[in-house]
């Protein structure tokens, strides 16, 4: 993970690994806010956040969590829960999340922005309050202030692909599983680069190396143990369309349905594949497109290659025929399984596109 910081608005946004860091090395900050995508980072800063300021044995009686989504929580409650004292922990730890104090809708009284952030500018040093914000207008400016000035502005967002397979391929290397760069990238496009799926994934890999002595992942072995390669299997179709064999296409995407994936992620994971074919066509060099996607270099060449097999005005015609699929399927034109068959037919025969758009009127 990158440990550079950004600065938005004039306020300084620590990264993970910048602030799990700090707290590894004891440095606790009385107030954190943390905002961002990615889950599964938030989850690891808050673990070892209560590792380090709870007492084994007082995690219930000096720790409060509150998801505050359907019922906001008042001043009083949150000077209550921040000037207690710990019982026996060297800090107090309180977690809040949704408050919707840094919503775009949130319109609070002056008097009250006033309030609060008296509170977050006087909180005792025996108190850790954390609060957790998917989004956060920084428009909030006030409050944000207050936060940066009693601790840290936090940002986890989902990481880039390549964040992502440095962090598998070193989780592997702990255990002395080397993996090669295909299948590293492979796994990363399996687990939609969800962090949390990755790391189920990446137990499952390191169980199977252990029965079976193996200490070397190729891609055939992801194949073997890991959830179904989508992005694969569209590369597959989409070369199949490439060469106007739609029997091929249904192929797949029968083996695909048959290993219980949803046709709505088959058919998201199409568009977007269509989308970076696009870009690809339009740019044209691979460390070019492998910059603007942000996908790993031999995706890019990939993406280079097979965009190469259609002219732009048919990638553009496939790309929105994948939105009317899916239309057809919102609408109640077509039944789920049967709009992505005939976005595949018609995909993979000349003028094919442009003949679904007409087609799609038709109700079933």
């Amino acid at each position: 993970m990158s440990n550079e910081e950004t600065t938005k608005k004039g306020l300084k946004f620590s990264d993970f690994s910048t602030v799990a860091a700090e707290i590894r090395n004891g440095m606790i900050k009385p107030v954190y806010l943390i905002t961002g995508d990615e889950d599964f980072l938030t989850d690891k800063l808050l673990t070892a956040l209560k590792k380090k300021v709870l007492t084994t044995g007082c995690e219930e009686v000096d720790s409060y969590y509150s998801d505050r989504s359907s019922s906001a929580i008042t001043l009083d409650e949150l000077r209550e829960r921040v000037y207690t004292p710990p019982f026996i922990s060297m800090r107090r730890l309180t977690i809040i999340k949704n408050t919707g104090w840094f919503s775009q809708s949130g319109n609070d009284a002056q008097d009250k922005i006033v309030s609060l952030r008296k509170i977050i500018e006087e909180i005792p040093e025996f108190a850790c309050l954390v609060i957790i914000e998917t989004k956060i207008d920084k428009r909030k400016k006030p409050l944000l202030e207050a936060f940066a000035m009693r601790g840290d502005l936090v940002e986890v967002n989902r990481q880039t692909d390549d964040s992502l397979c440095r962090w598998a391929a070193g989780l592997l290397q702990k255990e002395n599983i080397k993996i090669t760069v295909s299948a590293v990238s492979s796994l990363v496009d399996r687990c939609d680069r969800n962090m949390r799926t990755l790391e189920s994934e990446l137990k499952k890999i390191i169980l199977y190396c252990q029965r079976s002595s193996i200490c070397q992942i190729s891609t055939e072995i992801i194949d073997l143990i890991c959830i179904p390669d989508i992005r694969g299997s569209v590369f597959q179709m989409t070369d199949a369309i490439g060469l106007k064999r739609p029997d091929v296409a249904l192929e797949i995407l029968d083996k695909l349905i048959s290993l219980k994936e949803p046709v709505t992620r088959i058919r998201f994971m199409m568009s977007r594949h269509f989308r970076h074919l696009i870009c690809a066509k339009e740019i044209g060099r691979a460390e070019l497109v492998s910059g603007k996607l942000k996908v790993m270099p031999f995706v890019a060449r990939n993406l280079v290659k097979q965009s190469a097999k259609f002219q732009m005005n048919e990638l553009l015609d496939i790309y929105d025929s994948c939105f009317e699929s899916d239309m057809n399927v919102k609408t109640g034109k077509m039944e789920e399984r049967l709009s992505m068959e005939w976005l595949l037919v018609y995909a993979g025969i000349p003028n094919g596109a442009n003949k679904l758009k007409q087609k799609s009127t038709v109700s079933f």
